[in-house]
């Protein structure tokens, strides 16, 4: 049975230029920007991270970000998780922070030291409240990233296909390099996601409401049972349980004062 489609969104980077986020609106569910790649230097941030989460942020656009990974190490991971952080400060995106696996001198280090490297970037970002996630094509996922606990985690496919082919879970689907957008003259990588990342959405329609902040209220007393992506939602201040004052931010957030 084909995955139910719940969103569509676009990946950009520096190569997509200075995007006027206005036009937009409409076009897209979601974003996820690049913020940069490798160590955590200012040389290594990505040109046009600023401009594109400015533009998501005032024009309401749900967002995250990917950073393009080339550490063979726990160090050069932990710099990596830094260089994300460093972008963040003072940010809050609603889609997980994806590091994206695909160098080749990453996998010449086998799947045991790529599993290490990449629960180290997560410990970074889980620990500063962000939600994690791990990028790669089908052949790497297929090939390095096999541990359980990759599917524990975010998963972001990347195949160019008419349909998946990947047997494993996948909670996005990069499906294209080459799609194009009214108004813009350049192609866009293309996405769909099939559950909804945004803390505080319990019920999968991409938005928080007084009625999600009532069934996470709910679960708090026990009243209800969530589980899978909606009970990870239901955590809105990522401390790991979910309570009333989940429930407090999420009515917080349905009635735009976060």
């Amino acid at each position: 049975m084909a995955k139910r489609i719940l969103f569509n969104g676009i990946d950009v980077s520096y190569a997509n230029g200075r995007l006027d986020w206005s036009k937009m609106k409409g076009k897209i569910d979601f974003a996820i920007l690049r913020c940069g790649f490798g160590g955590d230097y200012t040389n290594q941030d990505d040109s046009q991270f600023l401009n594109n989460i400015k533009g998501c942020e005032s024009c309401g656009i749900p967002y995250g970000v990917y950073l393009y990974s080339y550490a063979t190490s726990v160090e050069k991971a932990k710099s990596e998780a830094a260089h994300a952080l460093r972008l963040l400060k003072g940010h809050k995106p609603d889609y997980p922070v994806f590091l994206d696996l695909e160098e080749k001198q990453i996998a010449n280090v086998g799947k045991v030291k790529i599993l290490e490297i990449a629960k180290t970037f997560c410990d970074a970002i889980e620990k500063a409240g962000y939600t994690y996630g791990t990028y790669a094509n089908k052949s790497w996922f297929t090939t390095y990233l096999t541990d359980a606990w990759y599917d524990s985690k975010i998963k972001w496919l990347a195949q160019y296909n008419d349909t998946v082919t990947y047997k494993g879970s996948y909670d996005l689907w990069q499906y294209s390099s080459t799609g194009k957008l009214d108004g813009f003259s350049g192609r866009f990588d293309l996405n769909r996601c099939y559950t909804s990342l945004i803390k505080g959405d319990v019920n999968n329609d991409g938005k928080v409401t007084a009625t999600d902040a009532r069934s996470i209220l709910r679960t708090s007393a026990k009243l209800e049972k969530l589980a899978g992506q909606p009970a990870r939602n239901a955590d809105v201040d990522g401390d790991g349980k979910i309570t009333a004052e989940d429930a407090r931010e999420a009515l917080r957030k349905s009635a735009g004062l976060t």
